[in-house]
């Protein structure tokens, strides 16, 4: 709590989005949200509060460490990590899954084609693609040759997104360069 959500904290709201991967307005949301409707993220006879259940989750979530890797910084063991976890996944799939994980209804693939062909003249597009490779430092020996590519000295993964012009992301993909082909696109 000292570190990051009393009025004096410890870190930042800069470093808090380098850590978290979001800014800390949009992490209190998700909290507050979660905490009003599901019994597990409120503060009970565990004594764990819903704050430090959801930091571990989206720490978790933010840099793919294991879950007993928070142990001695938030006081949770794996399984209470793991437990977290798992909960915090369904509870943001079923509070928001209506607005944010959904499919375009036809109407909104019409208006976003319209928009985005008045914007960039090209007919017939849902949004833009933007593709960058992303240097893998911490790439298991075992797996470098796999994430090797000619034109890069180091392992690299492929970060692709299609966006629309209003910043919804339509399709994400991560993985190594040339695994995502047209036959896996339009599965």
């Amino acid at each position: 709590m000292c570190d990051y959500f009393v009025e004096d904290s410890k870190f930042d709201e800069p470093i808090f989005r380098h850590r978290f991967r979001m800014s800390k307005g949009l992490f209190l949301k998700i909290v507050g949200d979660i905490k009003t409707r599901f019994s597990y993220f409120q503060e009970g006879y565990d004594a764990w509060g819903t704050i430090q259940k959801c930091t571990l989750a989206i720490k978790q979530l933010s840099t793919g460490e294991p879950s007993d890797a928070y142990d001695e910084y938030l006081c949770m063991a794996a399984r209470m990590g793991r437990e977290s976890m798992e909960y915090f996944c369904d509870v943001v799939i079923n509070l928001y899954q209506k607005e944010f994980l959904r499919r375009p209804t036809s109407h909104y693939i019409a208006l976003m084609t319209k928009a985005h062909e008045e914007r960039h003249h090209i007919p017939g597009m849902l949004g833009s693609l933007d593709c960058t490779y992303i240097e893998w430092r911490m790439c298991p020996k075992y797996l470098k040759g796999q994430y090797m590519m000619g034109d890069h000295n180091v392992p690299t993964i492929m970060i692709e997104c299609v966006a629309s012009y209003d910043l919804w992301i339509w399709h994400s993909f991560f993985g190594p360069a040339g695994s995502n082909n047209d036959a896996n696109v339009l599965q």
